[in-house]
């Protein structure tokens, strides 16, 4: 079986570890480029606020620009300070359970990675919350935010049929619906954005609260199917 994972608030806790924080930083970096708040701790905590609900920091700074009237450069400016900007002096931690679950799905199964983001960026947050790249067999960074054609690439590359692979990701529209247009098993992970993504029963196939929920969906599987 095939396993493909999202990174961000799936096997990282992305939102805990680093959004707090760069969010801060995105702020304080638009004020520099010229932007003007009465007052900087409660533009921080609207922002911070607005991006509770979002689907990505990106959405929440561009709710927060375009409530304050503030013109492209000054989002350019915090959206850059998020994604493309170094963040060493911030610790990166896997989600409780990440490295047992990839280890023990490892021994039996072919995994893959397809994430978001700039390629430096996303294997630094691998290699600081102790993933070893590795035990991926295809790892694809992306930035045009379009997994399916990613997806169907590494699939065809390994050799699987669309009823042998299962997708695991927070986020339905980005991570779980191109999955199930290309006829995989999806499993959202309730964790950071994934708490703001709307799901229904008809959504996704599975729905887990820990990573390590995910064992026992994939034995189930591999018992009842012939994979």
């Amino acid at each position: 079986m095939l396993i493909i994972f999202d990174l961000d608030d799936t096997l990282i806790d992305t939102s805990g570890c680093l959004t707090h924080y760069k969010l801060e930083e995105a702020l304080q970096a638009m004020v520099s480029a010229g932007l003007t708040v009465p007052n900087f701790s409660a533009a921080l905590e609207l922002l911070r606020r607005i991006d509770r609900s979002a689907e990505s920091a990106k959405s929440a700074l561009e709710e927060f620009v375009d409530i304050h009237g503030f013109d492209e450069y000054i989002l350019e400016v915090g959206v850059k300070e998020i994604y493309e900007k170094p963040f060493s002096d911030l610790p990166v931690f896997p989600v409780d359970g990440a490295l047992e679950l990839l280890y023990d799905l490892g021994q039996q199964h072919q995994l893959a990675l397809v994430t978001v983001g700039k390629y430096l960026y996303q294997m630094e947050k691998l290699k600081k919350a102790g993933i070893d790249s590795r035990i991926f067999s295809k790892i694809s960074v992306i930035e045009d935010r379009n997994k399916k054609p990613h997806y169907q690439r590494i699939v065809d590359e390994l050799g699987y049929a669309s009823t042998e692979v299962l997708v695991c990701g927070d986020r339905i529209s980005i991570d779980l619906f191109p999955a199930r247009e290309l006829g995989f098993k999806t499993v959202q992970m309730l964790w950071g954005r994934g708490l703001n993504s709307l799901k229904s029963r008809g959504d996704v196939d599975y729905f887990i609260s820990k990573i390590g929920e995910l064992k026992d969906i994939v034995n189930a599987l591999v018992t009842f199917t012939s994979f």
